[in-house]
C-alpha cells in the first residue's frame, strides 16, 4: 500500500488537511496516529529491532495520563473528536489514544472499529515498528477505505528524518504557514505550550525534544519523562503563555530541525494561506501529487472547506510584532534559502 506524510510544525493548517483528504475517495487519512501514540511512536528505533504485535497494541490501546492531561475534549475541543461520540466506550478525558482522533476521523463507530483492528493487530508476530504501522494501515483500509494511507501529525515535521527513514514509500508534503501567524496560535495551545517549556528547559539537560534521535517519540528518555508528567501534572504549564519570543525561536527551530530531515528529499510544498485563498488550484496539486488524481466531486467538496483568516501577527503592537518577527527570522531565512518561502501574492 502506498503512502503520504503530511508535515507540519503544529498550529501550521494541518487539521485542514486532514479532512480534506478524508474526502478524496483514494485516501485513507490518518490523523493525529502518531502524536497520540506519545513516548513509543517511533521506538524501538534500532535497526532490525521488533516488537510484538500484542505489545504494539498496548501502546495505542492503553489510556494514557500524560496524553489526558495535555489534549482532551476541554482542552482542545476541535481536535480530540472522541468527545463528540453520543455514547463513547471509554471515558473521551481518558481513552485509549488511537480512539482520541485517529478512530473518529474515520469512522461514525469508533468503537466498534477499535475493536475489530485490535483484535487483529494483538495476534501480529514480531515485526518490525514499520510493518506493525502497515499492517494497521492496511487493516483501516479495508474498513474505510482508501488505496493510499496519509498520515497527519501535528508537530510531525520534527519527526521527519525518522518517518522518512520508516517509511520510504510515503510521499512527502511539506505544509507550511507565515511563522509569525503559526507561533502565535502556538502560544494560545496548550500541547504546543508543553512542548515550547520542554524545548527550553530540558535541553540544557542534554534532553533534545527535536533532536534527530532523541525527538519526542524516538528518544529513550520521552516514556520516563512522560510517565513523570503524568503523575505530577502539567497543569500549570498548560495555563501559562510562553513569550512571543519563545515562540518564534521554537517554530524557527522545528522548521530547521523539519529541513534538516528533508535533506535530499523532494516534497510537495503546500502554503496554508495559498490553500485558503486558493483551494481548488492547491488541491489539484495535492491531489495529483498523493494519489496521481483530483477527482471533480473531491475538489467541489473539499474546496467548501478552507476559509481566509486574516494574520493575527499583524495587528500585534509593534514592538511586539518586531520580537516576533525577529524570533521566526532564522526559520524563514532557512525556507528562503531552499527556495520553500512563499511568494507574495
Amino acid at each position: 500500500m502506498r503512502g503520504g506524510l503530511v508535515l507540519g510544525s503544529a498550529r501550521c493548517g494541518s487539521t485542514l488537511v486532514s479532512q480534506v483528504l478524508r474526502l478524496h475517495p483514494d485516501v485513507l487519512s490518518l490523523s493525529e496516529l502518531f502524536s497520540t501514540a506519545g513516548p513509543h511512536a517511533f521506538r524501538p528505533a534500532r535497526p532490525g529491532a521488533t516488537i510484538s504485535g500484542a505489545r504494539f497494541w498496548q501502546r495505542l490501546a492503553t489510556p494514557s495520563r500524560a496524553l489526558s492531561r495535555m489534549g482532551n475534549p476541554a482542552l482542545a475541543p476541535a481536535e480530540f473528536l472522541y468527545g463528540r461520540q453520543p455514547s463513547p466506550a471509554f471515558d473521551p478525558f481518558f481513552c485509549p489514544p488511537v480512539l482520541a482522533v485517529t478512530l473518529p476521523h474515520l469512522s461514525d463507530d469508533p468503537d466498534a472499529l477499535f475493536q475489530r483492528i485490535g483484535a487483529r493487530a494483538a495476534l501480529r508476530p514480531d515485526l518490525p515498528l514499520a510493518d506493525h504501522y502497515r499492517a494497521l494501515f492496511a487493516d483501516l483500509a479495508g474498513d474505510a477505505g482508501g488505496k493510499i494511507w496519509v498520515e497527519r501529525s501535528g508537530g510531525s515535521l520534527a519527526a521527519a528524518g525518522t518517518l522518512r527513514a520508516m517509511f520510504p514509500e510515503a510521499r512527502p508534503v511539506l505544509l507550511l504557514r507565515d511563522g509569525a501567524d503559526t507561533a502565535l496560535s502556538m502560544r494560545d495551545y496548550p500541547a504546543a505550550r508543553l512542548a515550547i517549556w520542554m524545548w527550553r528547559r530540558l535541553r540544557p539537560l542534554g534532553i533534545d525534544l527535536l533532536g534527530p534521535r532523541s525527538h519526542y517519540g524516538r528518544g529513550a528518555l520521552w516514556p520516563a519523562i512522560s510517565a513523570i508528567g503524568g503523575r505530577i501534572g502539567v497543569g500549570a504549564i498548560l495555563s501559562r503563555r510562553p513569550s512571543l519570543k519563545d515562540c518564534g525561536a521554537f517554530w524557527s527551530a522545528v522548521t530547521l530541525a523539519g529541513l534538516r530531515g528533508l535533506d535530499g528529499a523532494k516534497p510537495l510544498v503546500l502554503h496554508y494561506e495559498d490553500l485558503c485563498r486558493q483551494p481548488r488550484s492547491q488541491l489539484v496539486r495535492l491531489g495529483i501529487y498523493l494519489t496521481g488524481r483530483a477527482p471533480a466531486g473531491w475538489l467541489d467538496a473539499a474546496s467548501a472547506l478552507p476559509r481566509p483568516r486574516p494574520s493575527r501577527a499583524a495587528t500585534l503592537p509593534e514592538a511586539d510584532r518586531r520580537v516576533l518577527l525577529n524570533a521566526c527570522e532564522r526559520g524563514e531565512f532557512a525556507l528562503a534559502a531552499v527556495g520553500m518561502a512563499r511568494r507574495a501574492s
